[in-house]
């Protein structure tokens, strides 16, 4: 047998059938697959986009008469807050939301929002309807300065409740307190730079928008919590006051060197302040009524809304307080239940308005009859 040649029978095998098949499958096939793949999953998402907007977290949806950063604002919403869609700008930068009574406002797009997750027809702003009474800028609180003082806190025997006594002598430091409570429009401006939570509900006892329109804006905030209320007095560089210098500060009339009952004076009659009879059942802007003013000139101590303090509430502390600049009991194995407030509201009685009366609310919750003021070391 002669020796094969394995080259030579390489060389004379017929050349292998090129893959014609596979070749249009990869070229036309696969492709038209990855298209058709492509348009399904885009209207899948298209037909699940949303038309409610949900305000990211830590962000503020400011809402304006027309889609432009320099026209008013018509109404501010905290994060989780929903808006429904009613249309939108033709490059998707700002959303036409409802707001409420049928008014329609515009919004900036938030960048973490992408289009495809949002269903909206384009639409030309309408012409704006603004209300006259919204506020451009807000001014923050003038604040009284009251010198180092020692003055009789709490109630006598036989005068107020059982929380407020013994009466006994307390020496204050110079310190100073705003004049009025903290407005919605203040309050805000703190929310918008992501220092502070927006109140745990729009709505107040005056109205729905009560704190997303800036016609509020000169009403005290209301519905926040005491750890917000602490935030916002330390981002303006100042504190929540003590209860012993919110109480000097309502009633302590340093020309008689007596304290007064209420922080207009020893009788409540004929005083129009928005408490008890005079009450209007609703918030109104700080100062309405001149005279709910201390002998500090201290205002709204008596009505509108109750107001957080710093202090701890402990039912006896002021047995065990301390007779210097005390600052209420530790929260330490029951000691103190609840944050103090202080001051009548527009819902309360004339004999919750006095100066020395404790009230206590659970510190986690907002509340819409309790606003609060803040404090600053003299």
């Amino acid at each position: 047998m002669e020796p094969t040649n394995d080259s030579t029978t390489l060389s004379n095998r017929p050349p292998a059938p090129r893959p014609t098949n596979q070749i249009i499958i990869g070229c036309a096939v696969i492709p038209l697959l990855l298209i058709i793949g492509a348009v399904s999953v885009y209207g899948y998402f298209r037909s699940n986009a949303a038309s409610r907007l949900t305000v990211p977290a830590g962000q503020v949806a400011l809402v304006r008469a027309e889609p432009d950063t320099s026209a008013p604002l018509l109404a501010r919403f905290g994060e989780n807050s929903q808006l429904k869609i009613s249309g939108r700008t033709a490059d998707w930068r700002w959303l036409e939301v409802e707001v409420w009574d049928d008014q329609i406002g515009w919004t900036l797009r938030p960048l973490d929002i992408l289009v495809w997750q949002l269903q909206a027809p384009e639409t030309a702003p309408a012409a704006p309807v603004t209300d006259p009474n919204a506020l451009e800028t807000v001014a923050f609180s003038e604040m009284v300065f009251i010198p180092q003082t020692t003055f009789t806190m709490g109630s006598p025997p036989g005068l107020g409740e059982a929380d407020e006594q013994p009466a006994h002598p307390v020496t204050l430091s110079a310190f100073a307190i705003d004049k009025t409570e903290v407005t919605v429009g203040q309050y805000w401006q703190c929310v918008q730079t992501g220092t502070c939570a927006a109140p745990q509900t729009n709505t107040g006892q005056l109205a729905a928008d009560y704190l997303n329109n800036p016609a509020f804006d000169n009403y005290p905030v209301i519905n926040v919590p005491w750890s917000e209320a602490n935030r916002y007095c330390l981002w303006q560089g100042k504190r929540l006051p003590t209860e012993a210098e919110w109480e000097l500060a309502a009633g302590w009339n340093a020309a008689k060197g007596a304290k007064l009952l209420w922080p207009w004076g020893n009788s409540a009659d004929g005083i129009e302040a928005n408490v008890g009879e005079t009450s209007v059942s609703e918030p109104v802007p700080g100062g309405t009524n001149p005279a709910d003013a201390s002998a500090l000139d201290v205002l709204d101590m008596g009505g509108n809304v109750s107001e957080w303090v710093f202090d701890w509430y402990k039912v006896d502390y002021y047995s065990v307080a301390d007779d210097t600049d005390p600052v209420g009991p530790t929260n330490r194995r029951g000691e103190g239940t609840g944050r103090v407030v202080r001051g009548g509201s527009y819902a309360d009685t004339t004999e919750q308005a006095r100066t020395a009366n404790r009230h206590h609310k659970e510190a986690s919750y907002g509340y819409p009859t309790v606003g609060f003021r803040c404090a600053q070391d003299g």
